[in-house]
């Protein structure tokens, strides 16, 4: 009446696999270099003027960090000689 399916082949079996086991390699090292350059460029926006700016506010809004008395600038650059 209806034949039985054959079991696959053993070795077909050990190349498919060993293609996957190679894939997944791969797909992990594109992983990691893709997190690598989101780190890089999640850095290069936390040194961002407008960035460091509005973290600062944040930070005073949730007190944080304590808040500049009134006249003084505080996004002077560190070592500044301006009076």
């Amino acid at each position: 009446m209806t034949e039985k399916p054959q079991p696959p082949d053993i070795e077909k079996v050990k190349q498919t696999a060993a293609k996957m086991q190679e894939v997944c390699k791969r797909w992990d090292a594109l992983i990691l270099v893709t997190e690598h350059m989101i780190g890089e460029l999640e850095e290069q926006i936390r040194k961002q003027p407008n960035e460091v700016y509005r973290l600062k506010r944040a930070k005073r809004l949730l007190n944080l960090e304590p808040e500049a008395p009134a006249g003084v600038e505080t996004n002077q650059k560190v070592g500044s000689t301006t009076p």
